[in-house]
């Protein structure tokens, strides 16, 4: 079972682990944002973002990750 990190701020996107593979973002994430959370964990499978995130999120930064191979969850339900 994958353990979900929770990354409250932007901030906290330089002191993960470059092992996390699965992360709730509870923060509107930018391009740029998006782009430092790959850096800082390149074994990245799955980013969960709340709902109204999700539906904001830029068509970039989407497509970005799913050529990263990054699952992108839109709900604010966390499981496992």
């Amino acid at each position: 079972m994958m353990k979900i990190r929770v990354v409250s701020s932007k901030k906290e996107i330089d002191e993960l682990n470059r092992n996390e593979q699965m992360i709730h973002l509870a923060f509107r994430a930018s391009n740029t944002d998006i782009f430092r959370l790959l850096q800082s964990c390149p074994r990245l499978r799955a980013i969960q973002v709340p709902s109204s995130y999700y539906k904001t999120m830029s068509h970039a930064g989407q497509m970005f990750l799913e050529m990263q191979g990054v699952e992108i969850i839109g709900g604010d339900r966390l499981s496992g």
